[in-house]
C-alpha cells in the first residue's frame, strides 16, 4: 500500500457500516482521514493518476453503502473541522469546516450568541454534506446562511459567491466542499437553547432516533410528500429482513436487525412499486455508494 500512498495515512478493508448511520456495509479498499487541504489534494492526485475510485464522506449520514463494500477510496472529511468568527456590522460571518457536525456547530453557535441556523439542530451530518445536499427542514434550508463555498473542483482550489439552489438540490456536482462562510446574526444565548431543544424535541417525538437510519428516503416536493403517502397506503411496519419502514416516521428505513443493503434495496423498490401503482412517483433521497 506504501508504493501507492507513500507517508499518507490510509487504511485497508475499512468496514463501512462504521462510517455510516444506517450501521450496513461491507469493506471500503481502502479509508483515508487527511489532516489538511495539502494531504487531501495529494490523495486526489494518486487517484487521478491510479485511475482509483474515490468517495467523500461526511457523517454518512445520508448513505446506504453496498454489502459489497466500495473497491477504491473513501475520504472521509471529519478534520476539515475549523470554525471562526468574524464580527461585521449587522450580521455574524463564520467560517466552518466541512466536517464539522451539525451538532457541534450548533452548541458552539448557541455559546457565542449566534443565531441562524437552530432549524438544523439535530440533523445527524457535517456541514459539507448538508451543503451537498442542501439539507432543509422547517421551512428553512441552508443555501439561505451560506456566503461563499470554498471547494476543490477538478484538483483545484476555488470560491464560489454564487449561491442559489433547490430544495433538497443544489448546484454542486464533483465539487467538494472543503469549508463555508456563514452569514448569521447575533442573537441572545438563552433564546437560541430554547429554539434548539425545541427542534431536536420534535425531531426525537416524530423520528426513529433510536434505530440506525439515513434519514429521509425519498424527495419530497411541493406535491408529493412521500412520509403521508406511505402512511396512507398502510405501510408502516413493512420489512424486508432486517430492514423496515420505520412504524414512527414512514419515510425513514430503519435497521432493526442487522439488515443489509440489499434488504433496503428490496423495500426501497417494494415501496416506488406500490406508490407507482397509486399514481405516485418517488425519486430517492438517500445515495448509494457500491
Amino acid at each position: 500500500m506504501s508504493k501507492i500512498f507513500g507517508s499518507l495515512e490510509v487504511k485497508e478493508n475499512e468496514p463501512l457500516k462504521e462510517h455510516t448511520t444506517f450501521k450496513i456495509g461491507g469493506n471500503a479498499k481502502y479509508y483515508a482521514e487527511p489532516k489538511n487541504i495539502k494531504e487531501l489534494k495529494k490523495l486526489l492526485e494518486i487517484c487521478k493518476s491510479t485511475n482509483m475510485r474515490y468517495f467523500i464522506i461526511g457523517n454518512g449520514s445520508n448513505l446506504l453503502a453496498s454489502d459489497n463494500g466500495f473497491d477504491g477510496l473513501i475520504v472521509s472529511l471529519k478534520n476539515f473541522n475549523d470554525m471562526k468568527i468574524q464580527k461585521n456590522k449587522g450580521f455574524e460571518s463564520v467560517c466552518v469546516g466541512a466536517g464539522v457536525n451539525l451538532f457541534l456547530l450548533n452548541k458552539n453557535l448557541a455559546n457565542n450568541g449566534i443565531t441562524g441556523l437552530e432549524w438544523s439542530y439535530g440533523i445527524p451530518g457535517t456541514l459539507g454534506g448538508a451543503i451537498k445536499m442542501n439539507a432543509g427542514a422547517f421551512n428553512h434550508s441552508i443555501f439561505e446562511f451560506l456566503e461563499e463555498l470554498t471547494v476543490i473542483k477538478n484538483g483545484k482550489l476555488k470560491r464560489i459567491n454564487n449561491l442559489k439552489a433547490e430544495y433538497r438540490n443544489s448546484f454542486l456536482t464533483d465539487e467538494i466542499v472543503l469549508s463555508a462562510k456563514l452569514k448569521l446574526k447575533s442573537g441572545n444565548m438563552h433564546d437560541i437553547l430554547n429554539k434548539m431543544n425545541e427542534y431536536l424535541s420534535i425531531r426525537r417525538e416524530k423520528q426513529p432516533y433510536n434505530l440506525p437510519s439515513a434519514g429521509s428516503v425519498f424527495k419530497r416536493n411541493a406535491d408529493i410528500i412521500p412520509a403521508k403517502i406511505i402512511d396512507v397506503l398502510g405501510l408502516k411496519g413493512l420489512r424486508m429482513g432486517g430492514a423496515m419502514v420505520s412504524t414512527k416516521h414512514a419515510g425513514f428505513i430503519v435497521n432493526v436487525d442487522n439488515a443489509k443493503s440489499e434488504d433496503v434495496n428490496k423495500l426501497i423498490n417494494l415501496i416506488k412499486k406500490i406508490a407507482a401503482y397509486n399514481g405516485f412517483l418517488f425519486e430517492e433521497e438517500i445515495i448509494y455508494l457500491k
